[in-house]
């Protein structure tokens, strides 16, 4: 089977990102017991600190798409955008190698 992967760079307005933070633990805690989700780091970024690289392993892309059109999912995905500068860019794969 292979695994799904997230990868995502997200840019708080100055001065916001540990808001930032907050939001995304409190969005992938919920997540927790989500179907599918395997593990997921939550990264600052040492020479901007405004941003935040965010990476998700899950199951398969069935079980991350089911999970992000949730009604929950998207209301918190509305509150993390007010915090946001700019549009996140996520880029997305198949995990050949985690260890």
């Amino acid at each position: 089977m292979t695994e799904f992967a997230v990868h995502g760079t997200m840019t708080a307005k100055p001065g916001r990102r540990d808001e930032l933070v907050d939001l995304m633990r409190t969005t992938i805690a919920a997540l927790g017991d989500a179907p599918g989700l395997l593990d997921y780091t939550i990264n600052t970024v040492l020479d901007d600190p405004d941003t935040l690289w965010i990476t998700e392993r899950w199951t398969s892309k069935t079980a991350h798409d089911t999970v992000t059109k949730t009604a929950a999912n998207k209301a918190e995905t509305a509150r993390i955008m007010d915090v946001l500068a700019a549009p996140p860019v996520s880029a997305y794969g198949e995990v050949v190698e985690h260890g």
